[in-house]
């Protein structure tokens, strides 16, 4: 095995984060593994800026990036993850458009079971831990009336 993906390693502080990418670069070392400094980045969320190191080169700080699914940003705002998603039901919503409700070989049970299934779950994916307020609740029942 040469490379690990999806490794996420969260700190409460600059010099923590520092400790454990020396010790994740020194395992990752022994185990005979890469680490891809040009796919590593640095989150920071709340106060404070980091610049930690990996070999002796400096990680790049980043406002948000893909982990999972999900869209994790520095502001803690939920409002970029959430276009992503009304963005990618939608997408899902014109395809069934012209796959499922304009085909009349589909029975009208078939068509809210397929709503529910493809644009309801894109749609709502992750939202469990989705720190929602009345903004973010209008944005979605605004898509869903729609």
């Amino acid at each position: 095995m040469l490379f690990a993906d999806d490794a996420a390693i969260t700190a409460h502080s600059e010099e923590e984060l520092q400790a454990l990418l020396n010790r994740f670069a020194q395992a990752c070392t022994k185990f005979g593994l890469t680490i891809s400094i040009k796919k590593t980045n640095i989150l920071v969320q709340g106060q404070g800026d980091a610049s930690s190191i990996i070999n002796d080169t400096y990680l790049e700080v980043i406002q948000s990036f893909q982990y999972h699914g999900s869209t994790i940003t520095a502001n803690t705002s939920l409002d970029l993850e959430l276009e992503r998603r009304i963005g990618k039901a939608a997408s899902t919503l014109l395809q069934l458009t012209t796959h499922v409700w304009g085909n009349s070989k589909f029975i009208i049970k078939t068509k809210p079971a397929a709503y529910k299934a493809c644009i309801i779950s894109t749609l709502l994916y992750g939202n469990e831990s989705w720190p929602t307020y009345a903004k973010h609740k209008q944005r979605l029942n605004t898509f869903h009336l729609r």
